[in-house]
């Protein structure tokens, strides 16, 4: 039966205005507004101005530390000695290796080393080996093995119990560690020392002092040399970045040596915050957020750019930048192949196992606007324990969050993210929403080389620029194994079907760590390659 004119015309009437409402809103509403509103994901609008989150992955853990592993490209994440909590059980771990490809994860409990790996120092060895040290078990070293059959090997023993250092691989390859009061008797200092490979020995270090760079935090020495942000650099030296306002230099050789370098500007102290070595060419490193205490502690936007010198020469540069949109601590940040930084993560108010005041929108920083661009939320909150790393094919692997005290105050289901998750950066796609068109890399003349070698390169298509990232490992924020080197490439020869470029490493060991690393072919639109794994020699290899 037809309705009547004027109900007709009421109908027709409401639904010209919801299409225009409709319209009003895609047109100036934020993407997030709309994703919360409708309940879709934000990326799903701009893809190739937000991204993309992928789904949630299960894992039978909170997965608190994480290692990219270089023969096979498998992640490893490890919790504590349970899957949610943590205690003082000094035993065992729990990990699980993740393999992207197939999706699948296999569940391991880890009793070989006799070894609680929670919050401990952790690197990548000049093999790809991940060096575990310290944390619940505060004078262990562990170390993974793949080319083993996964074997995990008890390594030698630290001369200081420490939990919440840092850690960091050096030139030479050797690891230089320092801090870490949360574990073992804190009220000894925590001065540094080098692990020699070779020898198979810890070796202390007390002219490598630790209280320069304590933070001024209302626990007092037990937070205050937490986290250290170690650069391994030039003459086998070490840079600390923070999180103390302060910033230092340290050398290993000897007795170890210490030299002040300044302040990081107008900086407070910069707790959980982030630092990143996004141009290692040019010892350029953007340190982003943090807050003044390690808990109960208002986080910053804060954001700055320092620029390294020779070791013991010069102090850095220090150049405040446009601050972050949303304020941080407990974030993860991971450099991308085209040199900008993704921020993902943390809460604008410092407060260990919660999720209230997360920061679900992540941001990336663009270096060479140096400004902040806010991109797709986030499906799940990532706050105290949780983190992300860069993959071989160019996305960002996100994770946990949680993993209380004996037990969580809250609801631990809520509390626990037992979840990995795929984040694709906007240059994974094109205008029109759809995958972008990548480069590949061909072949690579060898996958081995040493500071100042050169390889060469075939690719599918022409391409602007490679850039080699050094596989990374992250636990609480810390990635001392990541950096950028960006290298141009030179034309060989060409053909309809491939491009043949020359590319050198640079010379210094300082820069180019020894190690395995990621070639990444980068197009003209700023796609990048999936990477092709290489690893550069140290002197004693």
């Amino acid at each position: 039966m037809l309705l009547p004119r004027s109900f007709r015309v009421m109908y027709i009437t409401a639904a010209c205005f919801l299409a225009v409402s409709f319209i009003f809103l895609l047109r100036y509403l934020r993407p997030h507004t709309l994703s919360r509103v409708f309940h879709f994901p934000a990326s799903t609008l701009n893809r190739s101005k937000l991204g993309f989150w992928g789904p949630s992955v299960p894992v039978p853990l909170v997965p608190v530390a994480v290692v990219v592993l270089p023969q096979s490209g498998q992640v490893l994440v490890w919790s504590a000695d349970t899957a949610s909590v943590f205690t003082n059980a000094t035993t065992h771990t729990i990990s699980a290796i993740y393999n992207a490809a197939s999706g699948v994860v296999t569940t391991h409990n880890v009793s070989a080393t006799h070894h609680n790996m929670f919050c401990p120092g952790l690197s990548l060895d000049i093999s790809g080996r991940p060096v575990i040290t310290g944390g619940s078990t505060p004078n262990v070293t562990s170390i993974f093995d793949a080319a083993q059959n996964n074997t995990w090997i008890q390594g030698p023993t630290l001369n200081t119990g420490r939990g919440y250092h840092a850690q960091a691989t050096l030139s030479d390859g050797r690891i230089f560690t320092i801090g870490g009061s949360w574990s073992g008797d804190f009220s000894t200092s925590k001065a540094g020392e080098v692990l020699d490979p070779i020898k198979g020995i810890w070796t202390r270090l007390p002219q490598c002092v630790v209280e320069p760079m304590y933070t001024h935090d209302k626990q007092g020495v037990f937070a205050a040399d937490n986290h250290p942000w170690l650069f391994a650099w030039r003459n086998n030296s070490v840079f600390q970045a923070g999180p103390a306002k302060s910033m230092n230099w340290y050398g290993v050789e000897g007795q170890g040596r210490h030299e002040p370098a300044g302040v990081r500007g107008k900086d407070g102290d910069a707790m959980n915050g982030n630092a990143v070595m996004y141009d290692a060419v040019a010892g350029k490193i953007l340190t982003l957020g943090g807050a003044a205490d390690y808990t109960e502690s208002p986080a910053s936007r804060a954001a700055h750019v320092i620029t390294l010198s020779d070791a013991f020469v010069n102090k850095p540069k220090v150049d405040e930048i446009n601050p972050m949109h949303h304020a941080r601590a407990y974030a993860n940040s991971v450099v991308l192949p085209t040199g900008n930084v993704l921020v993902t993560g943390g809460a604008t108010w410092a407060k260990q196992w919660t999720d209230v005041n997360a920061t679900m929108a992540p941001e990336l920083w663009d270096h060479q606007t140096r400004k902040f661009i806010e991109l797709a939320r986030a499906p799940v909150p990532r706050t105290y324990h949780s983190v992300a790393i860069l993959l071989p094919d160019a996305t960002i692997l996100t994770g946990g969050g949680g993993l209380c005290w004996d037990t969580c105050r809250g609801k631990e289901k809520e509390i626990n993210h037992m979840d990995l998750q795929v984040y694709y950066p906007p240059y994974l796609f094109d205008r029109d929403q759809k995958w972008a068109k990548r480069p590949s890399i061909l072949a690579v003349s060898d996958t081995r080389t040493r500071p100042g070698g050169s390889l060469q390169v075939r690719t599918s298509e022409r391409v602007e620029e490679f850039a080699m990232l050094r596989y990374g490992s992250a636990t609480h924020g810390i990635n001392t194994d990541q950096r950028r080197i960006r290298l141009d490439g030179i034309t060989l020869d060409r053909a309809r079907s491939w491009h043949s470029y020359q590319v050198r490493v640079p010379d210094d060991p300082g820069v180019v760590l020894p190690g395995y690393w990621m070639l990444f072919a980068i197009s003209d639109q700023g796609v990048p390659s999936v990477a092709e794994t290489i690893l550069v020699r140290a002197a004693s290899q």
